[in-house]
């Protein structure tokens, strides 16, 4: 028996074609390739993420914005079938909110996805005005939020599953520290691919892991860390991920093991006077500084606990069980 992927039925009127619920969910990302899976890693990081373009209007003159997105999957027992999950869509909140340069929210005309088929293609997938994202109630935190779960057998992409969230638990039990090897995916506004969607891949290290609360790409103070790998224009939202393999502490742990440490939101460009100013990816001048501003993964396994994120999950488990018994 297939195990159902499950939405919010308010997105699957709003981007129709996109979500099929009675399909397998797709294979997690995995923390180590197996030896039957030729597929590396990096590949698999690749697979995660989407291209997200907002069309927005900046008074009465049409604007485009884009950024990143990448799925995350939440298994939950109380579906059918094994491996059953509730899978997401996650991005920045100034990329689903359409932030201008200033940092105001604009109207949305439209909103594209972009994800590659199985078949070698891509497909872009547009919903008229806002998609019904669910953003934290801390508007220090730069994370938007949406129940979307693409059909599997259809369209060749992986979840990040919740399980390898790098909370503040993880940083102390993994001993995960500053020079840690740090990579993203996200979308590279040059060469975004013509046959299927093309994410780029960047590599740097963890360059701070603040005790302190710094001003985020929301202008409010809040909980970040700084990478220092090159986020430009189109980076939004990406998923970064550290690889805490090799040692940690006083084990040695062999070959690669990738966790998601957070999203890509922004960096600090050169001002004047060697100034470092802090600006989101799509609002980026050329002149930047190469670290990069990363929300934590505990802010998003916050958002995916939210109140409001459980009860459309205990909903969908009641409505699946109400239907089972007709």
């Amino acid at each position: 028996m297939k195990a159902p992927l499950v939405i919010c039925a308010l997105v699957l009127a709003l981007l129709p074609g996109l979500i099929d619920g009675q399909n397998a969910p797709p294979t997690p990302l995995a923390q180590t390739a197996p030896a039957s899976t030729p597929e590396p890693v990096e590949r698999q990081i690749r697979k995660t993420v989407t291209f997200i373009t907002m069309h927005c209007l900046r008074g009465i003159i049409p604007m485009r914005a884009q950024g990143t997105g990448f799925f995350v999957g939440m298994p939950d027992s109380r579906l059918p079938g094994a491996g059953s999950a509730f899978v997401y869509l996650v991005t920045n909140r100034h990329v689903a909110m359409c932030w201008d340069d200033q940092s105001n929210p604009m109207p949305v005309q439209s909103v594209n996805i972009r994800m590659n088929l199985k078949d070698g293609s891509s497909k872009d997938f547009t919903s008229i005005g806002n998609v019904p994202w669910i953003l934290p109630n801390d508007d220090s935190v730069d994370l938007a939020l949406l129940p979307l779960a693409p059909d599997s057998n259809v369209y060749d992409y992986r979840m990040v599953p919740d399980s390898i969230l790098v909370t503040e638990d993880v940083i102390k039990k993994e001993s995960i520290s500053e020079g840690v090897k740090l990579i993203f995916s996200g979308f590279f506004y040059q060469v975004p691919g013509l046959k299927q969607m093309e994410p780029i891949l960047r590599e740097g290290i963890v360059a701070m892991l603040p005790d302190e609360d710094l001003q985020t790409t929301t202008g409010k103070n809040g909980k970040v860390y700084l990478g220092e790998v090159h986020a430009f224009h189109g980076n939004s939202g990406s998923p970064a991920f550290v690889d805490i393999g090799g040692f940690r502490g006083n084990v040695i742990k062999g070959g690669t093991d990738y966790r998601l440490l957070g999203v890509v939101s922004g960096g600090y460009g050169e001002g004047e006077q060697n100034t470092l100013v802090l600006e989101t990816p799509l609002a980026s001048k050329p002149a930047n500084s190469g670290i990069a501003m990363i929300v934590p993964a505990s802010a998003l396994k916050a958002l995916l606990d939210d109140p409001r994120v459980v009860a459309l999950r205990d909903a969908e488990v009641a409505r699946q069980a109400q239907s089972s018994k007709k």
